[in-house]
């Protein structure tokens, strides 16, 4: 996992938006952030810098003052491990926008047409994955780091 530029994110590799909304999540990500212990993924839009949007464990992000008060914009019960929110429902919260959906085992998720409609993506745009914060990986659309990422040829694409 290669660091682009000095002091920057580390990047896992690309992952490409398919027809039906689908993105896969790279193995190492994957592994890194334990994904393989839930069934469900929360979305968190990304800065207007990088564009793009983060994923989170529900427990993982309930455990945070700030992500709680995301958790209950979208009504997540950590006992239940229930959304009163349908899936791919997109919410809005100020300038952050919050959904949920569900994560199979071939490690693929999918987002809404409105979802990348509200973040300017469609299928076939490659969308760069990155270490976000300790609870989530970042899915970067645009920016510095995409652009210094689109001069490295050797970045894995999944």
């Amino acid at each position: 996992m290669p660091q682009l530029v000095k002091g920057g994110k580390y990047i896992f590799g690309w992952t490409v938006i398919l027809n039906d909304g689908r993105i896969r999540i790279p193995d190492e990500t994957y592994d890194e952030y334990r994904f393989s212990e839930t069934g469900t993924v929360i979305l968190l839009s990304g800065s207007k810098t990088s564009g793009g949007f983060s994923l989170h464990k529900p427990d993982s992000i309930a455990e945070t003052k700030p992500g709680h008060q995301i958790t209950d914009l979208i009504g997540y019960n950590k006992e239940s491990g229930s959304f009163t929110s349908r899936r791919l429902e997109v919410v809005k919260s100020g300038d952050r926008l919050i959904c949920w959906t569900t994560l199979d085992r071939e490690k693929y998720f999918n987002l809404s047409n409105e979802w990348l409609d509200l973040h300017a993506l469609k299928p076939g745009v490659r969308l760069l994955v990155g270490r976000g914060s300790g609870l989530g990986p970042a899915f970067i659309s645009k920016g510095y780091i995409y652009n210094e990422a689109l001069k490295h040829t050797g970045l894995m694409v999944y």
